[in-house]
Formats: structure tokens, sequence, C-alpha cells
């Protein structure tokens, strides 16, 4: 669907805009951030929950292309991600992270596949489901019809990515951007 390529570019728009931001790598099943920016997987956020002793400046990555925003990777692949997700240090990186930050982006695991991302769910403001045009079976957004009737989600709102406006997406024919 483009979650982790959807966050990164908001994390990196709302930073533009002279914003604090911090994007947390939350999907400890399939982590993607740090291959999407080319950097090398370190210590992240599973790391984080399992050492006490450790820091979370230690796992900070600074962004020198994009002032104003701080990446904290997902870290090692744990056995158990969803047990980790009731860690009290989970509680902290979000107090932690909300005082320092303006905004706090998390790329989560696919809410339809574990209940990693409903564990943590609580912790935000605002969740965008993100579907891909022409790749999710239609059938499956049952799922985000039934989060968000069930109130499940806070402050919902869908995200459809991958359009094709030549294809009639979008208002006539002024294209994706602008006019012409």
């Amino acid at each position: 669907e483009g979650k982790s390529f959807i966050s990164i570019n908001l994390a990196c728009a709302l930073a533009l805009s002279g914003k604090k931001v911090a994007l947390l790598g939350m999907d400890l099943r399939a982590p993607k951030i740090t291959e999407y920016i080319d950097m090398a997987q370190k210590k992240g956020i599973t790391n984080y929950i399992m050492d006490d002793s450790l820091e979370l400046n230690d796992l900070k990555i600074n962004m020198s292309k994009h002032q104003g925003l701080d990446i904290y990777p997902s870290g090692i692949i744990p056995p158990n991600p969803a047990e980790l997700l009731m860690h009290p240090r989970v509680e902290e990186l979000f107090e932690k992270t909300k005082a320092s930050y303006d905004y706090v982006v998390v790329d989560t695991a696919p809410v339809n596949l574990v209940t990693d991302t409903l564990m943590i769910a609580n912790k935000a403001d605002l969740f965008i489901y993100v579907t891909r045009a022409n790749y999710l079976d239609k059938r499956l957004l049952e799922v985000p019809k039934n989060l968000y009737k069930e109130k499940r989600l806070p402050n919902m709102a869908m995200l459809l990515n991958g359009t094709d406006y030549a294809k009639g997406y979008g208002y006539g024919n002024y294209g994706a951007y602008g006019y012409g």
C-alpha cells in the first residue's frame, strides 16, 4: 500500500514547513524506513524497549537534507512484537517524543494483518489508513469500514495511494498538480 513511503514523505513535508518532526518506525515485523532512506539498520525502537540503558538519542537519525526531521528506526525484528508493544517503555517513548516534537509520525504494521497497530492506536491524534489503487482487493475495505464504525482508530482518514490521474482520478483535465 505504501505506508512507509507515505510516512516518510509526510514527515519530510511537515519538517519543510519549519516544524520539529519525529518519524517512529513502529512496524516491528517488516521495517522499511531505513531501507527507503538508504541507511544501515542500527539500534532502534525494539532495542530501546528491551534495553533500559538506551536513551532515545541513541536511536535518532538526523536527516541533514531535512532540517527538523529526526528518524527513530524500528531496530531488530523481535520474536514477539505484539508483546513488546505492551511494555511500559512504549508509553515512555510516546510521552518523550510528544513533548519534544511538534509532530510525531508513526509508521506501523498493516492493521488488517496483525494487532500491533491497534495496540498503540490510543496514542494517536489522527490515523491515516493507507490503501493502494488497483492493488487492494475491494472486499478488504470492510476492515477500515468496521474499524471506523467501531471507533477503534482515532480520527481515522483514508488515503488512496498510487492513483493514475490520467485514468480519471482528480478533477476534470487539470492533471495531478496545477494546470496544463
